[in-house]
C-alpha cells in the first residue's frame, strides 16, 4: 500500500496505524511553503523561488521573462500544487470524524453520549500535533527528506496513537461501566474486564472495516504528488532557471 507523508502522518489519529507501514515513491528535495496559493521553494531558511498568485517566477527576488508556453506550465504546477498539498488535511479529517463516529456509536450502548469525550479530545490532540509538522497559521511546509523522516516516526508515532487511545479507552470504558454497574446494584470485575474487552475490539473492528475508503484516498494522494513530480520535471524542462530547486522528485 502506498501512501504520502502528509496523508500517513496526517491520518495517524484515524488509526490508518492499523494499516501496513506507508510506502510513498517520491522525495522532497527542497523545503517547500505554500500559504495563499503563493507556492515558494526554500534553501538554507531562505526563499530562493517564489510563484506568486499571478504565476509569476522570482528567483532570488528576480522576476523570469516567461514566454506564453512557460506561464502556461507555471500555472498548471501552481494550481496544482495549492490543490493537492491540502487535500492531506482533508483526508486526516475525515479519519478523525471516522473514529468520532465509532466512538458515538459504542457510547450509545452506555446511553451517555458524552462516555467517550476524554477520548475524543484526546484524539484530537493527538492528531493537532502531528498535524503542526506539516501545517501551522494557514501555510503548509515540506522539509527537505520529509518522506523519509515521516516513514522512519512511523512506527514511534503508530506506537503513540494507540497507547494514547488504549488508555483513555479504557479509561473512560470503565468509568462508564463502573457507573452502569452501580445503578444495577453492584460491581462484578470479572465481567467489567470482560465487558472492557469486548467494547475494545468492537472499536478496533469498526474502524478497520470502515477505513478501507480512506486508506484509498490517501493512496489516490500519492498518485496525485507522483503526477505533481511529473509536472515539475516538464517545468523545469521549460525553464531551465529552475535547476536545482526541485522539490517533487520520483
Amino acid at each position: 500500500m502506498k501512501k504520502t507523508l502528509l496523508a500517513t502522518a496526517l491520518t495517524l489519529s484515524s488509526f490508518t496505524a492499523l494499516a501496513q507501514a506507508p510506502r510513498c515513491d517520491i522525495n522532497i528535495n527542497n523545503e517547500l511553503h505554500l500559504k495563499d496559493n503563493v507556492v515558494s521553494v526554500y534553501q538554507q531558511g531562505q526563499p530562493k523561488v517564489v510563484i506568486d498568485q499571478n504565476n509569476q517566477v522570482f528567483i532570488n527576488g528576480d522576476k523570469l521573462d516567461l514566454n506564453q508556453l512557460q506561464q502556461q506550465a507555471v500555472q498548471t504546477y501552481r494550481e496544482k500544487v495549492s490543490t493537492y498539498v491540502p487535500k492531506a488535511k482533508d483526508i486526516a479529517d475525515q479519519g478523525v470524524q471516522l473514529a468520532n463516529d465509532v466512538i458515538d456509536d459504542v457510547s450509545e450502548s452506555f446511553q451517555d453520549p458524552n462516555a467517550f469525550n476524554n477520548l475524543k479530545q484526546a484524539m484530537n490532540d493527538f492528531y493537532a500535533d502531528i498535524e503542526s509538522r506539516y501545517y501551522n497559521n494557514g501555510e503548509w511546509v515540506l522539509k527537505k527528506d520529509a518522506v523519509g523522516d515521516a516513514i522512519a516516526n512511523w512506527k514511534a508515532d503508530s506506537a503513540a496513537a494507540m497507547q494514547r487511545f488504549n488508555g483513555e479507552f479504557f479509561s473512560s470504558a470503565f468509568a462508564a461501566l463502573s457507573n452502569q454497574m452501580k445503578q444495577d446494584g453492584s460491581v462484578n470485575l470479572s465481567d467489567l474486564q470482560n465487558k472492557l474487552i469486548e467494547l475494545k475490539t468492537k472499536v478496533q473492528t469498526k474502524l478497520e472495516s470502515q477505513s478501507a475508503e480512506l486508506q484509498q484516498e490517501a493512496t489516490d494522494y500519492c498518485t496525485d504528488l507522483q503526477g505533481i513530480a511529473k509536472d515539475e520535471e516538464k517545468l523545469r524542462q521549460q525553464i531551465p532557471e529552475l535547476k536545482g530547486y526541485e522539490v517533487f522528485v520520483i
